[in-house]
């Protein structure tokens, strides 16, 4: 028996009516384009004649921002629509024509993405026009590499964009329908794209138009759900921009020394994360094959709806016309979703790692009381007990972080401490200040995140407290602990009572203040016994900072991960030095 595919959940109001309020919501957020409903057209407001020719652009919907979000000066003109991965009514193109000819008396050139209906249907719309006497001209664009032996023509990809950006520019500066055209047609001819999908889109009320397993990944998918050539095992980014770089530079037979301007278009479901990864292992490829990346544009430039992929296109910057090509991408323009602009212009200055601000120590070398040759080898001891209880209870603070954080409370320490043993094994434990400071570092760099900007800030305010003490008393542990309390309070938002760790150091220090006066092994074993019943007590309450605080309340009957973790490195610290007593 054949089972039914699940509908996929898409936030629209209904399949028929998605197209139509997809437009609305153009207008409505940049409201100096104006939309013709009736036929699905999106144009510039204009009151006069430009004089100039005009760029109109378009095809089915689906492929947002593509191509009513490159409504702009120095891009299209106007964009017409059609449903969702269907080319818009030869009619609706006529209308389109016909509105931009009336303020832009230069005439109308069309693109024209390379699909049967687009080519058919504008094509159609075109000659209407040119027998009601409006001067328009069309060209078909199309650079998909993976459908190139068509007899066609390589299908229309994300290039049809760069096509909107060239012709754009050269209207806006001036240049004739005729030279337009054929400028456009030479990058045509110096242009191709290739793309991969992990997971397959929805039309609007519809399941996945195809599947594709966990492993696999579609080489050179289409953007109207089409599934691609051939699948391929999925791997790295690195392995996915080499199978398909080394494609397109054999297909434009590229060599070392040339020029490009990359495109690499989100399909749809991408994460900005994915993004960047893939636009970095895209130049670092060009570059060590001696092809100068002139320019990297990325993002949501002609999707595929929510499909999980990407496109690569390259732009030869021939001697011919390569230098006109680059002066025109880089052409300002006020089109909304064009992902270019003045800090996409290379620089040769490359990045710069630059630490001088790291390497000057903000402390003193030595500041505050010093520790005796034994007082050192107890300290040593005593953190090599803590760091080695946070690395076993890693499962542990693990659990209790998974219904009310991101479940990593116990990576996170394990980390610190690894590092803290690591730091152990070399370092001077004379100054406790020193130390404190060391550790706050550690947890900067090597804990990262949230947890590790809560432990440096915390280690760093004790360290301040003990640069400026007398003695190593118990009133001055106290006071650093204190300090701790205070500046994780005043930057992370948190007060003893909201369910984080500060609930066991608040308990522990509460402890001390009691009983300071008495023997030390006594106020060793009670701030012991207080870490623990400060952990506890997060159980019952409610989450008012931090993560847990985001969450139901059904998520947080369990301890704090954060609040038990300071318990167990506390702990480990008084019974260490309670067994040396």
């Amino acid at each position: 028996m054949t089972s039914i595919k699940p509908i996929t959940k898409k936030i629209i109001n209904t399949p028929e009516t998605c197209v139509d309020d997809n437009l609305r919501g153009v207008v409505a957020v940049y409201p100096q384009l104006q939309l013709h409903p009736k036929h699905r057209v999106i144009t510039i407001r204009r009151q006069d004649d430009s004089k100039r020719v005009a760029i109109l652009g378009g095809g089915g919907s689906g492929h947002e921002p593509f191509a009513s979000g490159f409504i702009g000066s120095g891009m299209l003109d106007g964009a017409v629509a059609g449903g969702v991965f269907a080319s818009p009514p030869t009619g609706h193109v006529l209308y389109g024509i016909a509105q931009l000819h009336k303020y832009n008396s230069g005439g109308v050139l069309v693109i024209i993405g390379n699909y049967t209906g687009d080519r058919l249907n504008f094509g159609k719309a075109i000659e209407k026009a040119k027998i009601a006497g409006i001067k328009v001209e069309g060209l078909i664009v199309g650079e998909d590499v993976a459908s190139s032996k068509n007899k066609t023509g390589g299908r229309s990809m994300v290039g049809e964009v760069l096509f909107y950006k060239l012709c754009g520019a050269m209207a806006l500066k001036g240049y004739d329908l005729e030279t337009i055209r054929k400028t456009a047609v030479e990058a045509n001819k110096n242009m191709a794209t290739l793309g991969v999908c992990l997971s397959a889109c929805s039309l609007p009320g519809q399941p996945p138009l195809f599947e594709i397993s966990p492993d696999e990944m579609e080489l050179g998918a289409g953007v109207h759900g089409e599934a691609g050539i051939a699948k391929v095992k999925m791997g790295t980014a690195k392995e996915i921009v080499k199978m398909l770089l080394a494609i397109i530079v054999g297909h434009l037979k590229l060599s070392r020394g040339d020029r490009v301007a990359v495109t690499v278009d989100n399909l749809g479901g991408t994460s900005f994360l994915e993004m960047n990864i893939i636009s970095a292992e895209t130049k670092d490829y060009l570059e060590n094959h001696d092809i100068t990346v002139e320019r990297v544009y990325a993002g949501h430039l002609k999707t595929s709806l929510e499909m999980h992929g990407f496109q690569i296109c390259l732009l030869l910057l021939n001697k011919e016309h390569g230098d006109l090509f680059l002066e025109l991408l880089d052409a300002p323009t006020s089109a909304a979703a064009w992902t270019g602009g003045e800090i996409s212009v290379r620089s040769d200055g490359g990045h710069v790692d630059d630490e001088s601000l790291l390497k000057g120590d903000v402390r003193k070398a030595a500041s505050g009381p010093s520790l005796s040759a034994k007082q050192q080898d107890l300290l040593r001891e005593s953190l090599t007990s803590a760091a080695e209880v946070l690395i076993k209870s890693e499962a542990l603070l693990n659990k209790l972080d998974s219904g009310c954080g991101d479940g990593d409370c116990g990576n996170t320490l394990k980390k610190f401490g690894h590092a803290i043993l690591a730091y152990l094994k070399t370092a001077s434990l004379e100054y406790v200040s020193n130390v404190l400071w060391d550790l706050s570092e550690i947890a900067e760099t090597d804990m990262g995140g949230t947890s590790g900007g809560i432990y440096s800030l915390g280690l760093s305010a004790a360290s301040q407290a003990f640069s400026i003490a007398t003695s190593n008393s118990v009133p001055t542990w106290l006071s650093a602990l204190e300090s701790a309390i205070q500046a994780i309070s005043k930057y992370g938002g948190a007060e003893p009572g909201d369910r984080t760790m500060l609930d066991t150091l608040h308990a522990v220090a509460e402890t001390l203040k009691k009983c300071i006066e008495e023997e030390l092994l006594a106020v060793l074993k009670k701030a012991a016994e207080a870490a623990d019943h400060g952990a506890k007590a997060t159980a019952s309450m409610v989450a008012r900072a931090g993560r847990a605080s985001y969450v139901a309340s059904g998520y947080t009957q369990q301890e704090d991960a954060g609040a038990r973790a300071a318990a167990l490195w506390l702990q480990a610290i008084l019974c260490s030095i309670a067994s040396k007593i």
